[in-house]
Parts: structure tokens; sequence; C-alpha cells
């Protein structure tokens, strides 16, 4: 902008000097016109720019190391004037903040939301010698999300049954009880062969396991490297206790606080990873309580030759 109106005070400088060494009607005719341009310009563009809107365009999601460019526009009723806007980046879980340059690439090489927002906009008219405030758009949020680590969970082989009791509605199951037989059971249940050896009737009773709940625990702290190994390997052990149909509660020590969560699906622990990733970190003094609350627990690091 400061360029453009440089060049226009040279011109004009030379419109008057022009019209000083000639005197004629073409030198007074060209430096009304130059003084009348900057008018002519403004009022020409003050509606586009009065109407004009910046706006950010971004995907939801992309996946840790995918390149992703924030798309920035501005709209309007008329194609809009010149114009410029500062564009200001955000990662709560790093608690990291840049400015964006033209041209820059987003910052996806870490796990985390990134805030990006219109701090500064403005437009200009045609000729690039007066601006005006431009209107932002609300800021835009994109996950960068994390990809599975896998980890060797000895711990997980060992995990026990702790109980057994009577499925409801009976139906088949992989182990079963003998008791005699009430009034009111179901007669597809009897195991006639032994019934006939005892001379009464015995009921083969279909029994199901009673689990103790797993408990995943972490907290979000450390380096951007590290925090990119914990979501990991937290995304990789959730997937694997599903698959096994295993049901877990998480724990995470934010900056918000203890989070807790009890993971039953596949939906349920995508919106909770999600959710992990707009959080802030926990603060480095604080502490967590590892107090074993179930028979299976893993509390997830961030070293990076981490074991179970």
């Amino acid at each position: 902008m400061l360029l453009r109106r440089i060049i226009y005070l040279a011109a004009l400088v030379a419109c008057v000097i022009f019209y000083a060494a000639y005197q004629q009607w073409f030198s007074f005719f060209l430096l009304v016109a130059m003084l009348g341009l900057p008018l002519f310009s403004l009022l020409l563009s003050l509606f586009p720019m009065l109407t004009a809107r910046a706006v950010l365009n971004t995907p939801k999601s992309t996946t840790i190391g995918t390149m992703q460019y924030l798309d920035e526009d501005c709209v309007g009723l008329l194609p809009p004037p010149p114009w410029q806007c500062k564009v200001v980046v955000e990662r709560p879980l790093t608690q990291e903040r840049w400015v964006k340059e033209d041209g820059d690439a987003l910052p996806t090489e870490h796990c985390g939301a990134l805030n990006c927002t219109i701090e500064k906009a403005w437009v200009c008219d045609y000729l690039g010698l007066f601006r005006l405030p431009l209107q932002k758009s609300s800021p835009r949020r994109i996950l960068v999300r994390p990809r599975p680590i896998p980890m060797e969970l000895y711990t997980l082989q060992k995990f026990t049954v702790r109980a057994w009791r009577p499925k409801w509605g009976g139906g088949f199951a992989e182990n079963h009880e003998l008791r005699k037989y009430h009034p009111g059971d179901s007669v597809r249940q009897i195991h006639w062969k032994l019934s006939a050896k005892t001379g009464s009737y015995i009921l083969r009773q279909p029994m199901e396991p009673i689990q103790d709940r797993l408990q995943v625990r972490m907290d979000l702290r450390g380096t951007p490297a590290e925090l990119d190994r914990k979501l990991g390997r937290l995304l990789w052990l959730g997937d694997k206790l599903l698959d096994k149909d295993l049901q877990f509660d998480l724990h995470v020590l934010t900056g918000q606080g203890m989070q807790k969560w009890h993971i039953a699906d596949p939906d349920t622990f995508r919106k909770v990873i999600d959710a992990l990733l707009v959080c802030t970190p926990a603060p480095s003094s604080s502490s967590e309580n590892r107090t074993t609350y179930s028979q299976w627990q893993y509390y997830i690091g961030g070293e990076a030759d981490e074991a179970s």
C-alpha cells in the first residue's frame, strides 16, 4: 500500500510540473483527473469494501505428518479489491503459536488441534490508496490426529476372568455349570444323559464371565514428540482392546484436571481422542494418583523405548 501511495504522489508531482511548464488545457485536464482519481477509486470501491469478508477454509481433520494448507479467501457481493490479513495458528496441546506467512503449510508434524484465527484484516480500494478494516469469519479448527503406534502388551495376555455368573436368558455359552432342575427352568437346558444316570433332572446352566474393568491411564504433558507417542499408543491400545470386545476406563490428566471416560465402542473412543486433541497440557507440578483400581491397568508413557 505504501508503494502505491508513493507511485501516486510521484505521478501527481509529474502532472503538476507538466501543467506548470506548458499551461495548456490538456495539462490542466490531466492534473484535475489525477487529483480526482483517488476519490473516484474510493467511490467505486466503497460498496465492495464494505460487503467483503475474509474467510478461512480448512479440512476438519487430518493425520499427523500429512501436508495441509490453509486457504484464505475474500468473498463479497462484487469482486473484492486488494486485501490482506494476518492469520495466527495455535496448538493448545503444546502451547505453541505461529503467525502464518503466505504459502506456508500448516504445522501438522505433531498431534493436536490447530486453531486458526484471523487477527487483523483490511481491504483497500482498487488503486490501493485507502484501506478499511475487513470483516472476519469465525476461527477454524483442524484436528491433527495421531497414527497408531503398536506395542507388545504381555500383561494383556495374562488378563483372567474374575468370576462366572449364570447367563441371563440362557442360550449358547462356552462354559456351563451343572445343577438340579427347578420349576420354571427351561427344559431345553436339561442334561438328559446325566439325568438318566442320576435319576433326577440335572440342568446345564450357561455361564458368562464377570470381568474386572480394564483401566488405561495417561497424562498430557511432555515434549511434542512424547505427546505424539502417548496419543499414538493410546489409539493402538484402545483399538486392540475394543477388537477383543473389552471395554475399559480411560483416565487422562490434562490442563483441565483429571478427565475420565468409559470406552465401550469405537465411535466413543474416536470422540474421546478428538476431545484430548483440544485439551491443554497438564501442569508439570501436578501429581497423579496411580493406585490400582482394577485387575488390569496400563499407564501410557512417552518414552521412545516403552514396553509393557
